[in-house]
């Protein structure tokens, strides 16, 4: 951010860190591709300021790391911080038949309620015993469910089946409440 000038406000005190806070922590052992991380400004900008300051970012970022979406929040906010409704996770299962026990376990009404309503895709992986599922779920202190809570039910319901790799794909916001779980 100091190469690129990128007018971040910084904590007070005896050793200044950069005023930022990411969405959501991720589950131990999960990999990403998608987060949300929220940096207060030194100074107010204007969209197109806002804009340049972002490409500036850009280009001093190390490869792997891009920024997908910049936007501004409102101080007057009642909650300034961002607040995180769904998780999409790309799990890899594996076990012995793996995808067409998890097409039976799905179709036959799981045991893990609304388990349905999350799951968006199941699809055979290079062998009949992997499958990746695809799934999104609602985050938050009412109606969260945590990522690793489902894998040990999933885990459990479907003997023999194990999550190989937990992967989030994706977070959506109250900035994008169109994606949220539709």
């Amino acid at each position: 951010m100091r190469r690129s000038g990128f007018p971040v406000a910084y904590s007070q005190g005896f050793n200044p860190r950069p005023r930022m806070s990411f969405a959501s922590a991720l589950t131990l052992g999960a990999t990403s591709e998608w987060e949300l991380c929220q940096l207060d400004l030194a100074r107010d900008l204007e969209p197109a300021e806002l804009e340049q300051a972002a490409a500036e970012l850009r280009g001093q970022l190390p490869p792997g790391l891009e920024i997908h979406e910049v936007w501004p929040i409102p101080l007057e906010k009642k909650n300034p911080y961002i607040q995180v409704q769904a998780a999409e996770y790309a799990l890899t299962l594996q076990g012995e038949h793996a995808a067409d026990r998890m097409r039976t376990f799905f179709a036959e009404g799981p045991g893990l309620p609304r388990a349905q309503e999350w799951a968006l895709e199941a699809g055979r992986s290079e062998s009949p015993d992997e499958v990746l599922l695809i799934i999104r779920l609602p985050v938050g202190e009412r109606d969260g469910v945590r990522i690793r809570d489902l894998v040990a039910e999933l885990e459990q319901a479907v003997p023999g089946i194990r999550v190989t790799r937990l992967h989030r794909a994706r977070l959506w916001c109250e900035q994008n409440p169109a994606a949220v779980l539709s």
